[in-house]
């Protein structure tokens, strides 16, 4: 393999296929159906060529050639580390060990370095390839294991990577605010698009962001895409707080299926608990919210904490937050006590 610094096992007509962009008429099911022979063959040609490397190591047979992948991928490492360093290329390192983990993959199984693609094959034969954009960041990843091959889009969220299933971006916005292992949130100018996945296939809801005031506010931005969202699957909540109780999407706080916070007037704070069958049980007027994070306030918003708080006669303001507990103290003669505590 001499001093090249791309190591590739593939044979030219295959050499870029996963790579290669891929075109409109893919769409329909005949493209699906090409580009799955396309990545079958690629597969069944790496798995091949991977396949002879490690019986050869096993029986002992073409020692210097496996010496020589060794070396070669070492020196690739070795020169890698050798470029320039900072925050860009600590950034791409890290992001790489990170889709290695969560592929569980490791260095190892390292058998192809080019610049457009990793490969790896494992003891136990599974195959992935992760192509690579024009910047050379993870793109996509094709995982072949026994007869199985799946193909996921790669997202970072920093240096954290998520994995989903292959889908048309084409038409998205490029800014991306947030994304979970189920969805990912684009905004445009005017409008946000999310993205869910279910069983593999997309779904997308747009959602207009023409009457939110504040939206260069990415805080407001996302809590009012979160509640439209949160209501558009909730039918039954979407009436009553939009349909009954006329609240613009704009003054709701938190929507839970538990409950809703939501803006009453300039000083005022409306908190409506639902119960298991999403009817409103009990509700009250705050002007002063609990001094204690979002999630602390999904565990007293509860019709139990409701009750206790109303029967001690206690204020929800009054409400702390330690860490992982919420806590309420009293003045108890010359001191003060903690009387009610409860993790989050």
């Amino acid at each position: 393999m001499g001093n090249k610094k791309d190591i590739n096992l593939l044979p030219e007509e295959y050499r870029f296929a996963s790579s290669r962009p891929s075109s409109d008429k893919r769409k329909d099911d005949g493209g699906i159906k090409e580009v799955g022979n396309s990545i079958k063959g690629l597969m069944d040609i790496i798995s091949s060529k991977v396949s002879s490397l490690q019986n050869e190591k096993v029986k002992g047979f073409n020692s210097n050639t496996t010496k020589s992948l060794k070396n070669n991928i070492s020196e690739s490492i070795s020169q890698n580390s050798e470029k320039p360093s900072g925050l860009p290329y600590s950034l791409k390192r890290a992001r790489l060990r990170n889709l290695e983990d969560i592929l569980n993959l490791s260095k190892k199984d390292l058998v192809v370095s080019s610049k457009f693609n990793y490969v790896y094959c494992t003891d136990f034969g599974k195959v992935v390839i992760i192509d690579k954009d024009s910047q050379g960041q993870p793109k996509t990843v094709t995982i072949k294991e026994a007869d199985n091959i799946s193909v996921k889009t790669i997202k970072f969220h920093n240096a954290h990577p998520f994995l989903y299933p292959k889908y048309n971006e084409s038409s998205l916005p490029e800014q991306i605010i947030y994304m979970d292992k189920n969805e990912i949130w684009y905004l445009a100018d005017s409008e946000a698009i999310i993205v869910t996945f279910k069983n593999d296939t997309p779904d997308v809801l747009k959602i207009s962001l023409a009457n939110l005031k504040q939206n260069n506010n990415l805080k407001v931005v996302l809590n009012y895409i979160g509640c439209h969202k949160f209501l558009y699957q909730n039918k039954k909540l979407q009436t009553i707080l939009l349909e009954e109780r006329k609240i613009k999407t704009e003054d709701i706080i938190r929507v839970q299926d538990h409950y809703a916070l939501y803006k009453e007037g300039n000083d005022s704070y409306r908190v409506l608990l639902f119960d298991e069958l999403k009817n409103i049980s009990n509700e009250f007027t705050l002007t002063e919210l609990p001094n204690v994070n979002e999630e602390a306030w999904d565990v007293l918003f509860t019709n139990d904490i409701f009750q206790y708080v109303q029967e001690n006669g206690y204020s929800f303001s009054n409400f702390r937050q330690d860490n992982d507990y919420i806590e309420y103290w009293q003045n108890i003669g010359s001191k003060s006590v903690c009387v009610m505590r409860c993790k989050i």
